[in-house]
């Protein structure tokens, strides 16, 4: 599933080719993905311009005039691709805008799993998909991030994945920072000492701050808007390591399940102090 950095690089992506541009026509395929009827959909489109593109959470928001605001969340294995001129509709495309200069973006879902919802832009902060989201894991501030952890309940890895809690995470990144921070990720929330809080803090926004810079990770099928897979895997010190040794101990990266995710940790790294 593309996370934060994902998201982020397909919004930093598409500000540099579509703001401004005016939609010049709107092809749907699939309404299970969409928030309304294909006509209602499509005439709230037409014509309008794009005038900003921002991410929350996991959700790349795209505002366009006259009062209209996009909302799209990418799923399992959605993406978005930008082209230079009109392209015939591929499989698994459930959305394609054309703008009036030939150029078009397209939503590409081969799970279906992702959603894409028009709103009135002066509403967006009352929809449920975005009032249920908690804090930014870039934004948020050392004290507010130890305020909001040290009396949660659960394991880490369980909180980091609650969107209710921090807005963004998944399982690539909350394992890497987990690793960078040396926590284990059955270890107990609450049990976690302001110390190591802040040292988490510091490892998240590190984490997802070099996985930007590098585009993300190109993990099964996430590429970016003109079809490139991200570098961010290479990086990788436990996620998708399963029994190859630590990059910094030799010790052999386990996996676990935790909330019927998978979790991969080192276990001389990242040593269990207390029973789970």
């Amino acid at each position: 599933m593309p996370e934060l950095p994902e998201v982020q690089t397909i919004v930093d992506a598409l500000k540099k080719s579509i703001i401004g541009k005016k939609i010049k026509s709107v092809d749907i395929d699939c309404s299970r993905v969409f928030s309304q009827s294909k006509v209602s959909f499509k005439k709230g489109l037409k014509g309008k311009k794009i005038k900003n593109i921002k991410r929350r959470g996991k959700f790349l928001i795209i505002d366009l005039t006259e009062n209209q605001t996009l909302l799209i969340h990418l799923g399992m294995t959605g993406g978005i691709f930008f082209s230079n001129k009109n392209q015939s509709h591929k499989k698994h495309d459930h959305l394609i805008i054309k703008f009036s200069d030939k150029t078009q973006i397209r939503y590409h879902d081969p799970r279906k799993f992702g959603k894409v919802i028009k709103v009135t832009s002066s509403n967006i902060n009352k929809i449920p998909e975005i009032t249920k989201l908690g804090p930014e894991p870039l934004e948020i501030s050392q004290s507010e991030f130890v305020d909001i952890f040290e009396n949660k309940k659960g394991r880490i890895k369980t909180t980091l994945l609650n969107q209710r809690v921090l807005a963004g995470l998944g399982n690539i990144y909350s394992d890497e920072a987990l690793f960078d921070a040396k926590i284990h990720p059955l270890t107990k929330t609450d049990r976690l000492k302001e110390k190591k809080l802040l040292q988490l803090h510091s490892s998240i926004q590190k984490i997802l701050k070099n996985a930007i810079k590098a585009g993300g990770s190109s993990i099964d099928d996430y590429l970016n808007i003109d079809g490139e897979m991200g570098l961010f895997q290479f990086q990788h010190k436990v996620y998708g390591r399963e029994g190859e040794p630590c990059k910094v101990c030799g010790a052999k990266i386990k996996r676990i399940r935790i909330s019927q995710r998978s979790s991969f940790y080192c276990p001389r790294c990242q040593k269990l102090s207390t029973p789970p």
